[in-house]
């Protein structure tokens, strides 16, 4: 990291001293991704780190008999390709010219897996050489529900565009998006990135050889993305990428032939001369500065210049936010990061020692620390970054409520990572679930936004915050099953009795709604009413009875909710002796939520149908194949040099998948369609999804999420533990004097001196083997 800028200040400065606003580009590059994971749609993958997200229109594309599952909604529950492609094209060249810093952030591999969710989906999307489906829902049939995009209960269509009814924008702006993204993974997956090139070479075929406006075609588009600037700006856009890519030069002379063309100054298609930021719709800026930074040709160096320094010397809020009066009205933070970001690509191509880069790079930190704290409001624009961010955002499933203006003033879910819109023109912002000019998230509002973030990571001006210990901070403390019943009887006669049962979630565990089964024994107990709550299920002495949206939320902080009884008692009896003595309580709704098995005497919950955290959601039980079969692969341990039994225990058959532990290590003995798992003292364990997730380096970590200091001793902080600094981020000096135990000794073994492998794991603790012996790995 070239983090020579900041050293001096952080060695004299406690970590919360060193600046008024964050400055830590990396942790809010982190954050931004996890926003992107949860617009995931389709059936989720095992590593899904969203904990209230589940699979979502998994028949997307029935109609038409083809699979378009995947891909991002973007907080309504449309997926509009044409914004789609525009924001994962500007995503995935961020990844190819600002890739270290990625890297550099940690975030590397969560970023090609946030390009792959969105490729995979547009390779289904390119069913035939000229057709390509470019949306999946119908807009006003969504627009008239408040609903998560789990619980989408109306039709959703697909739309294609094909030879006879044609949509060059949408064509060419898919191939850049593949073409680009074929770049980024160009050295890790060489096979993945031909097969996008491929793609993206028949569609930018499709939209040249078939012209026309998507819109057309697609008309249902026409009243929520309606392409304005028509489709040369994408046909220059996907044939520049694609001369990049390939360096083939018939590609360039497309580009040329549209470049050079002398437009009118009122003619719409006029390509050069742009007086305004990129946008979903408008790409002109952006092809300037992918040619300028591709040839170095002074025609394009030229073009891309003169609209830089429009951007850079354009009218601001009194703050310094960029602002344009008609468009950044609604979603000011996206422009302001729309215009920044083509500055920021043409900078990429100057010298270092350049005045006018020096000049174009401050212009570029200016808007990207405005918008994440540094600006009169003191408010950080990104979701969960800060205790000052917007917490009623505009989006559907976060919101845990039926409407935008129903429902907590607060979404019951934090959407991590969302770029709100932003601020009105006098640095003004009301954080409101229904101001949908300021407080809106969407792809593209993010886009350029966390392309900016790399760029000044690798130009070496991160300063990483302290460590983020605040009520709500990523990443959050795993909900607990902490959930409390109390019966609160009103009344409990010889015949019958009644009450108002209280729950409550504490630790962190948040239930927009919530379902509760209920059996009573008709021996000693008969229903005779119930309310407060809606008896969805009525089977005998089973009852389900749900709390819906806006009904009172269980907020995880011990809040009280409650519903209503009225029981018979035939045989009389003591309430203590004939109420349900358990409950199964499905927090976030029946279909979709966690479930509980709640003891009714107020004694706590445990976890039921599926280890819940870290394990979730291999464990999945769906009732088809809820366990390791017997069938699977065993692991037996050497018999002749340890004393004690390595006998397996007997193979699970239990027809719930309640009762398995997350394993502690990351060693697969066997997968199936419940996910995968491993063996940990003699007994089957599931694979934690952190084992999915993207390896980082190899350097020992602390607890906290953060490495070990390698070198530096030197103590600038200390809270729990001491941190130092090295290259340009906080680390954890270790304790002097740490010791290792050799616990083996005891049982009259040897501590293994050279190998640190697990071989084996009890009660004890972990047996390497050195010299053909058992030996214990040492604790330290």
């Amino acid at each position: 990291m070239k983090f020579s800028k900041i050293l001096t200040t952080i060695l004299t400065c406690a970590p919360a001293l060193i600046k008024a606003a964050s400055q830590d580009y990396a942790r809010h590059l982190e954050l931004s991704i996890l926003f992107y994971e949860a617009q995931r749609s389709g059936k989720l993958p095992a590593n899904n780190r969203i904990f209230w997200r589940h699979d979502s229109m998994v028949d997307a594309g029935k109609d038409n008999n083809v699979d378009l599952t995947g891909g991002y909604d973007a907080g309504d529950n449309v997926k509009f390709n044409f914004p789609q492609a525009s924001a994962l094209t500007l995503l995935a060249w961020s990844a190819v010219d600002w890739k270290d810093g990625y890297k550099e952030a940690g975030q590397w591999g969560y970023m090609k897996d946030l390009l792959k969710w969105g490729m995979d989906y547009f390779i289904k999307c390119h069913t035939s050489k000229y057709e390509l489906y470019g949306q999946v829902g119908n807009g006003s049939l969504d627009h008239g529900a408040w609903v998560p995009p789990e619980e989408i209960d109306y039709e959703y269509p697909s739309y294609k565009i094909t030879a006879s009814a044609p949509g060059s924008d949408l064509a060419a702006e898919t191939s850049a998006s593949m073409v680009a993204a074929s770049m980024a993974f160009r050295d890790d997956d060489p096979e993945y990135a031909d097969i996008l090139l491929k793609h993206g070479k028949e569609l930018y075929d499709f939209a040249e050889k078939y012209q026309g406006t998507y819109d057309k075609s697609i008309t249902d588009a026409k009243g929520y993305y309606r392409s304005y600037s028509g489709f040369n700006d994408e046909l220059v856009w996907g044939a520049a990428w694609l001369y990049r890519a390939t360096g083939d030069k018939t590609y360039k002379d497309k580009v040329d032939k549209i470049w050079d063309t002398p437009y009118g100054d009122l003619d719409p298609d006029k390509f050069l001369g742009s007086g305004g930021p990129i946008s979903w719709d408008d790409k002109k800026a952006a092809a300037y500065a992918l040619m300028a930074l591709t040839t170095g040709e002074s025609k394009y160096v030229d073009e891309s210049t003169k609209h830089s320094e429009l951007m850079v010397n354009y009218k601001t809020t009194p703050g310094g936010l960029w602002y344009d009066t008609n468009l950044s009205m609604w979603g000011s933070n996206r422009y302001a990061s729309n215009a920044a970001f083509t500055v920021a690509m043409l900078a990429t191509s100057m010298d270092a020692n350049d005045a006018k880069r020096k000049e174009y790079v401050k212009f570029i930190k200016k808007q990207i620390d405005y918008i994440i704290g540094d600006n009169p409001a003191k408010v950080d624009y990104v979701v969960g970054a800060d205790p000052s961010s917007p917490k009623a955002v505009h989006h559907r499933g976060a919101s845990g409520s039926k409407g935008a203006d129903k429902g907590p003033s607060e979404n019951v879910f934090v959407l991590y990572g969302a770029l709100a819109g932003g601020p009105g023109a006098n640095d003004n912002f009301k954080d409101a679930r229904d101001n949908y000019e300021m407080n809106e998230v969407a792809l593209d509002y993010n886009a350029a936004f966390q392309g900016l973030l790399a760029f000044l990571i690798q130009e070496g001006y991160n300063v990483p915050d302290p460590k983020q210990t605040w009520d709500g901070a990523w990443p959050p403390k795993e909900p607990q099953p902490d959930i409390t019943w109390d019966w609160n009887l009103e009344a409990d006669e010889d015949s019958y009795m009644s009450g108002a049962p209280k729950l409550s979630t504490g630790s962190g565990l948040k239930c927009a709604k919530w379902c509760i089964d209920l059996e009573v024994d008709e021996k000693v107990l008969y229903v005779q009413n119930i309310w407060g709550g809606k008896i969805t299920e009525n089977n005998g002495n089973k009852f389900t009875i749900c709390n819906e949206y806006d009904n009172g939320y269980l907020d995880g902080k011990g809040t009280a909710q409650h519903w209503n009884f009225n029981f018979k008692k035939p045989n009389g009896g003591k309430s203590s002796d004939v109420l349900p003595k358990t409950a199964i309580v499905y927090c976030n709704g029946k279909a979709n939520g966690d479930a509980y098995l709640v003891r009714t005497d107020g004694s706590g919950a445990e976890t039921y149908g599926w280890e819940a955290g870290v394990c979730k959601p291999a464990f999945l039980c769906d009732g088809s194949t809820p366990a390791p079969s017997t069938s699977k692969k065993t692991t037996a341990k050497k018999t002749t040099a340890k004393k004690t039994t390595t006998t397996k225990k007997a193979e699970p058959t239990s027809s719930s998948c309640y009762g398995y532990k997350c394993c502690e290590r990351c060693e697969v003995e066997y997968s199936d369609d419940t996910g995968s798992w491993g063996v940990e003292n003699g007994d089957w364990c599931g694979i934690p999804d952190s084992c999915n997730e993207p390896p980082a380096d190899n350097e020992e970590k602390h607890s906290s999420g953060y490495p070990y200091c390698k070198s530096t001793t030197e103590v600038i902080y200390t809270d729990d533990v001491n941190w130092g600094v090295e290259n340009g981020d906080w680390c954890v000096i270790k304790t002097s004097g740490a010791s290792c135990t050799c616990w083996a000794q005891a049982q009259g073994y040897q501590c293994c001196t050279s190998t640190s492998e697990v071989v084996f794991t009890d009660e004890s603790g972990d047996w390497g083997v050195e010299n053909g012996e058992w030996c214990g790995i040492k604790n330290c």
